[in-house]
């Protein structure tokens, strides 16, 4: 399920504990939000309207919480937040390669992983093996572990690739 910015927001709010059940029923729980607009105020109810109707925020007690559904959702928001890794301009020589072998019950986490590759820029050699000319192990890692399929995702390090030529080309490398 792909989400809109202000779900990511109402997400992130919810999952850190900052909407209350008593603040759902004021009238001003969307100045949380700060909506300039009369348009946006009523685009921040009808989203939090959808999150309710589609089991993703839920009422427990005093407090609005996440249901299973609405905490793999906040975690695949957390792996958009790492936006990019370090490129230098001075190649090493050396190509970070990242392969995975995600089973098919995490399908929707290994989709994020491999969409966050080519956000990266990495270029895919093989189906689920991509390489890139920069260091990025602990965004790698950060990434896996935070969709939960780091078991099946390893990172590697070679000075030499079939296709290089392209690949330098690709990256515009010296």
């Amino acid at each position: 399920m792909k989400l809109s910015r202000k779900q990511k927001e109402i997400l992130k709010a919810v999952g850190t504990g900052l909407i209350l059940t008593s603040a759902l029923f004021m009238p001003n729980i969307l100045q949380l939000f700060k909506p300039k607009t009369r348009q946006e105020k009523y685009y921040y109810k009808k989203t939090i309207k959808k999150l309710f109707d589609d089991k993703i925020i839920y009422l427990s007690g005093e407090e609005i919480k996440l249901s299973e559904k609405g905490l793999e959702l906040l975690k695949l928001s957390q792996v958009d937040d790492i936006v990019s890794i370090n490129k230098t301009d001075d190649w090493n020589g050396v190509w970070h390669l990242v392969c995975y072998d995600v089973p098919e019950q995490f399908k929707v986490r290994r989709d994020c992983f491999r969409r966050k590759l080519i956000e990266l820029g990495f270029y895919q050699v093989q189906y689920s093996l991509w390489v890139i000319p920069w260091e990025c192990k602990e965004e790698i890692a950060i990434i896996a572990q935070n969709l939960g399929i780091a078991p099946f995702v390893a990172y590697l390090n070679t000075d030499y690739l079939p296709q290089q030529k392209k690949l330098v080309s690709h990256f515009y490398l010296n």
